[in-house]
């Protein structure tokens, strides 16, 4: 493992610990290939076998992602193991809801959670 990819283990690690969430692990998502510059998706969470897969690069140049833009991925991820999705019946079709107010709430639930620390909460603007 190089330093960068380090770095963000411990930074999850002190995530979970902060808000006080258990059994979950962390991935690096891998680069199929050549670099892509078209490559939107920040990171994902199987809720099943509870496993957060992260993007640590950015896609045109490669290098590390800044440790705020982390922080809030890993606190997005984390929402929605802790407000699961859950299906709705709109306008006659069964929905899957992923993203809905009370997720959005959370996830600033967490980031404010991170925000007070003392260590982390230096990687963000006062």
């Amino acid at each position: 493992m190089n330093h960068h990819e380090e770095l963000v283990h411990i930074l999850f690690d002190r995530i979970l610990e902060i808000l006080k969430v258990r059994n979950l692990n962390l991935k690096i998502m891998k680069r199929q290939g050549r670099k892509s510059n078209k490559r939107y998706i920040l990171g994902y969470i199987n809720l099943q076998k509870r496993i957060i897969v992260l993007d640590i690069y950015t896609p045109k140049t490669l290098k590390p992602k800044s440790l705020n833009g982390l922080i809030r991925t890993i606190c997005h991820e984390v929402a929605h193991l802790q407000k699961p999705p859950y299906r709705q019946f709109h306008r006659g079709k069964w929905i899957a809801r992923q993203h809905y107010p009370e997720f959005y709430k959370k996830v600033d639930k967490n980031i404010e959670k991170i925000k007070k620390d003392n260590i982390l909460g230096l990687h963000f603007r006062k």
